[in-house]
């Protein structure tokens, strides 16, 4: 496993980019003012899981034949929830959730065919101090007591980040601006807009903690290089149920992410961020991530705000079971 300092010297050199992999005589599109131009419509809906499943061991690339087998899995699976006819449902029973037409479910293999999203450690697993494991286990079991224990997502404030840029069930769409002083990055998800300086500004004072952090970018090359810290600690650093044992694991103020984003082809930019945050991990942990450009999609209103009614009705439906004497743990 790298050691924080090992993985800032691997980050500084390049050793983990998977730039390096892009034709060597492509060069990128550039702004108006000189820029590595990022602009335009990606998504980074994706098969391949965030954590390598434990059952693989220490397999950390598939093969083409299990790529295959996987993509046409998911393609037959998908098919056959889209064929399942309507179900009537009797007065008070739980009607469920989405059905197909609302998720963007992933049905490719990132190309490297890695088999997982987490690229370091080697194990493919974030490396969870068990304090943080235990936090994570009691908001989910209080989460229908209060709203103190939800997840900021399901209460409209943030995705967080990197959490933001985290692949969910659905929404996996981002539009990336550009001028000389900022790049933003609008998320489908929670219509999280993040605006990223990149004019050498200085820091806010290090006692003034954001949801979001406090991000400050600069250009190495053709890499857009952004360090985010002064986390609140209120937050989680995975809100969707697509990060699996990770999503509610907790944010705290020592949190630092690095983030590299590079246009590696017409099509592509890699994302990687390495997370450090020695009071929820025992080490730093890096994951890997392709946005993809997709010209011909679209982005739609996602209407939450900060003190919907969701969050109201879930927990006054909870209050409502335990008046009735039914069971309302999650």
């Amino acid at each position: 496993m790298m050691g924080r300092t090992t993985l800032a010297l691997a980050l500084a050199t390049g050793l983990l980019a998977a730039p390096a992999l892009a034709a060597d005589d492509w060069k990128p599109p550039r702004t108006a003012w000189g820029h590595p131009d990022l602009q335009g419509l990606w998504t980074n809906t994706t098969l391949t899981p965030f954590e390598r499943p434990v059952e693989m061991g220490d397999k950390a690339f598939l093969t083409e034949e299990e790529v295959a087998r996987a993509e046409t899995a998911r393609q037959n699976m998908i098919q056959s929830r889209a064929e399942q006819p309507a179900q009537k449902a009797e007065a008070g029973q739980n009607v469920g959730a989405y059905n197909q037409h609302w998720l963007e479910l992933g049905t490719k293999i990132v190309g490297s065919r890695r088999t997982s999203l987490v690229v370091d450690p080697p194990t493919g697993r974030v490396p969870v101090r068990p304090a943080a494991q235990q936090v994570r286990a009691d908001n989910l079991v209080k989460m229908f007591d209060s709203y103190e224990y939800m997840s900021v997502w399901d209460r409209c404030i943030t995705r967080g980040v990197p959490g933001h840029l985290f692949p969910a069930g659905y929404n996996n769409n981002y539009r990336i601006a550009q001028t000389p002083e900022y790049v933003a990055i609008y998320s489908e998800m929670i219509n999280d807009v993040r605006f990223i300086p990149v004019d050498g500004r200085e820091r806010i004072p290090e006692d003034l903690h954001l949801w979001n952090g406090d991000s400050r970018g600069h250009w190495e090359g053709n890499t857009l290089v952004v360090e985010t810290k002064n986390f609140s600690d209120k937050g989680w650093i995975a809100t969707s149920g697509s990060q699996g044992r990770i999503k509610g694991i907790p944010v705290s103020t020592e949190l630092v992410t690095v983030e590299r984003f590079t246009r590696v082809d017409e099509h592509t930019v890699d994302w990687t961020v390495t997370i450090d945050d020695p009071v929820n991990y025992t080490d730093t942990w890096t994951v890997n991530i392709p946005l993809y450009f997709d010209p011909d999609n679209e982005m739609f209103e996602y209407a939450c705000h900060e003190g919907n009614w969701a969050v109201y009705n879930t927990l006054s439906g909870a209050r409502h079971l335990e008046e009735t004497g039914e069971d309302s743990s999650p």
